[in-house]
């Protein structure tokens, strides 16, 4: 399994490959050593190889070289040993950006290769683009790797996989329509692991203001962390000691913005930003907080959101606010775990009704957990990977 970023730390990819390894297969993950983490570890049956620089000049060779080529230098030679040594069946590479390598290692080593897209990359990274400043646009790996290319990267990958698993219908059947996909594809939506979120401890955050709420997770622009911020001012104007928990990083930049926009409308004292948490702890914010928030843009006419925080809000039982992509709205609905909204106005007075309607929260966070325990939960979904491993590994 080849992942771009920290492996330990993302949830998606750990429930897919410790689900794998806990049916009988050998599971090895390559990825770059992004937070100083043990070279060689073994976690929950799944072996794990991180790939860390001896120097500045060697990082900045093998990301200059990647920038331009798509190859990472030391991640080839890696993965080209661990193949050689072992006898692999599946090469199983999360997003576009290892595309190149998987493809190439692929057709030298006579396997099979499965991509497995967690979000319409090519389409999204125009967007993420759009609040970055100055210094960042101009920066040589920027520069060198422009929107177009990664639509580019996109297509390779499409026309070149074996199996194809995407985390929504919507994003599946948008690839297999604009790229005319004709191998193995099948979804695997991004819910939890409730042995694993059950055996989570609750700990004191130290808030106890009238009104919390939270967003947990990644902080980049098609998240609509800006919608919270401007629905602010109207939810302060009403309950004064309302406190926000932005739970979770991004790029400093993009933080900094987010920061500046909430001194500008006069709410900086109403918001937390904590910072990056361990994902064990985050069973804490989800208890602490009256409301969750889940407010993806619909930056595409199939954008089709279907994020881990959606169902961790349901499983801790936090009612959760949603704007209208189609996946959050149909589950939304027909759970009754929440509200979905279209603006910032609707925000703060979905916030403020469920702020009044203390029963209805009671309600929306048991039909959450309800849904998540019969239908939104890991168990049910990996029959879908286990049923599309098995039909490439025997085609």
């Amino acid at each position: 399994m080849l992942v771009r970023g920290d492996y330990k730390s993302d949830m998606r990819i750990r429930r897919e490959a410790e689900h794998l390894s806990g049916i009988g297969h050998q599971v090895h993950v390559v990825c770059r050593n992004l937070n100083d983490r043990t070279g060689q570890e073994e976690l929950c049956g799944v072996k794990i190889t991180r790939i860390s620089n001896d120097s500045k000049l060697e990082f900045l060779f093998n990301e200059g070289v990647y920038a331009a080529t798509w190859y990472h230098p030391a991640l080839l030679q890696t993965l080209r040993k661990k193949l050689q040594a072992g006898s692999y069946e599946v090469i199983y590479y999360h997003d576009i950006h290892y595309a190149k390598i998987a493809e190439r290692l692929a057709d030298w080593y006579g396997i099979k290769t499965v991509a497995d897209l967690h979000e319409f990359y090519a389409h999204d990274v125009k967007i993420w683009r759009r609040k970055s400043t100055l210094r960042d646009r101009l920066q040589l790996g920027r520069l060198l790797k422009p929107a177009w290319r990664f639509e580019r990267l996109e297509r390779f990958c499409i026309n070149n996989t074996d199996g194809l698993v995407t985390v929504s219908p919507g994003l599946q059947d948008y690839l297999i329509e604009k790229y005319e996909f004709n191998g193995y594809s099948g979804t695997v939506r991004n819910v939890p692991d409730l042995s694993r979120l059950d055996q989570m401890n609750a700990c004191n955050t130290g808030h106890n203001n009238e009104l919390i709420l939270a967003y947990i997770g990644n902080f980049t622009p098609q998240r609509g962390l800006e919608v919270i911020i401007e629905a602010l001012p109207e939810i302060v104007s009403s309950v004064s000691d309302t406190k926000v928990l932005f739970v979770g990083d991004g790029r400093d930049s993009y933080v900094s913005y987010l920061k500046e926009l909430s001194e500008d409308l006069g709410v900086r004292k109403n918001i937390e930003f904590t910072g990056w948490v361990e994902f064990e702890k985050v069973r804490s914010y989800y208890e602490v907080a009256d409301v969750s928030m889940c407010l993806y843009y619909q930056t595409h006419r199939l954008y089709d959101a279907m994020p881990n925080k959606l169902f961790q809000s349901m499983a801790f039982q936090t009612p959760i606010i949603v704007n209208n992509t189609p996946s959050m709205n149909e589950i939304v609905q027909k759970t009754e775990t929440g509200i979905v909204v279209e603006d910032a106005h609707a925000l703060s007075e979905a916030v403020l009704k469920l702020y009044d309607n203390k029963k209805l929260r009671e309600e929306m966070g048991e039909n959450g957990r309800k849904a998540v325990e019969q239908e939104y939960n890991i168990n049910i979904e990996m029959k879908v990977l286990d049923r599309l491993l098995n039909r490439i590994k025997i085609s």
